[in-house]
């Protein structure tokens, strides 16, 4: 037979003894005291937790996000284009070279199609980044099962 030593007895035998968590002892002390750490546990979760599963909740797949990540970098793309073209108007300009109109139509349809096939490089690259975005936040960001995360 197992005796309870006299020091283990004591708290017991103060009158309206309750532990850390405001639990009394009584016949349900053991689950009175694990429903009261569950509820601590709760609301732990829901003050500090929760809000952040409700950010990357919002941040995940957001099609407002995503839009607004392929619309950056096609502005960055119209930007270098435009930079690039007033570069050459200026350096052509500097050596005194005119071009003839067919010569400046065919260098405007060679920098249309560079352009277009940079802006569609561009979304496509911007796409795939807020995928890969997407997959870690639902991995942890970690390089578990071989879905991202990590440096790449």
């Amino acid at each position: 037979m197992f005796v309870i030593p006299a020091s283990l007895e004591a708290p017991q035998a103060q009158p309206g003894y309750r532990n850390a968590l405001g639990v009394s002892r009584g016949k349900h002390y053991a689950s009175d005291t694990q429903a009261a750490i569950r509820r601590a546990d709760f609301e732990r979760y829901k003050e500090q937790i929760r809000p952040i599963e409700d950010r990357l909740i919002w941040m995940y797949d957001n099609p407002e996000l995503r839009a607004n990540s392929v619309q950056s970098a096609r502005d960055a793309v119209a930007h270098s284009f435009r930079q690039s073209g007033e570069a050459l108007r200026e350096r052509m300009a500097g050596q005194g070279l005119n071009l003839s109109a067919p010569q400046q139509a065919a260098i405007t349809r060679r920098q249309g199609l560079a352009q277009g096939l940079a802006d569609v490089n561009a979304a496509n690259r911007a796409n795939r980044s807020f995928d890969d975005r997407n997959t870690r936040i639902m991995t942890g960001g970690g390089q578990r099962y071989g879905l991202g995360g990590g440096a790449q």
